[in-house]
């Protein structure tokens, strides 16, 4: 029985989400105009390159052997405010975070990067934001 198997990819935004494999080895990029439609060509991509690989005989990193992927996606923090620019406000996240709302508009930008200690504040702070709206009854 085949285990399915974490494969860790990026997601970045600038005028649609593009993604490639964390692991350096996988020559593969996609892109979509939302998150859904890039998971998906991703995915296609991935399976395709793959299959590629095995035809011409060429090696395939160890967790692209298993059958089973299951996919990590790590928004870049452009990506992230990107994805939650309609459904919270910068200035809730501003409030929750304790970053100013200018700072967060250049991370959505990508004018300015952040740090993954930044990167994680803002994280964290949508899912407070998320999980007290999930609380109301």
């Amino acid at each position: 029985m085949n285990e399915s198997v974490k494969i860790g990819i990026v997601v970045d935004y600038t005028d649609n989400y593009s993604a490639t494999p964390v692991n350096e080895d996988i020559a593969c990029v996609s892109t979509g105009r939302t998150l859904d439609e890039l998971q998906r060509n991703m995915d296609e991509a991935l399976h395709f390159h793959i299959d590629g690989l095995r035809e011409e005989g060429l090696p395939i990193p160890l967790e692209f052997q298993q059958s089973v992927w299951e996919y990590d996606w790590q928004l870049t923090a452009r990506a992230l405010l990107h994805y939650t620019e309609g459904l919270i406000p910068k200035s809730a996240i501003s409030k929750e975070t304790g970053i100013n709302q200018q700072q967060l508009t250049h991370y959505a930008s990508g004018y300015r990067i952040p740090r993954p200690a930044m990167r994680k504040r803002i994280l964290d702070g949508i899912h407070s934001i998320a999980a007290r709206l999930a609380a109301i009854t």
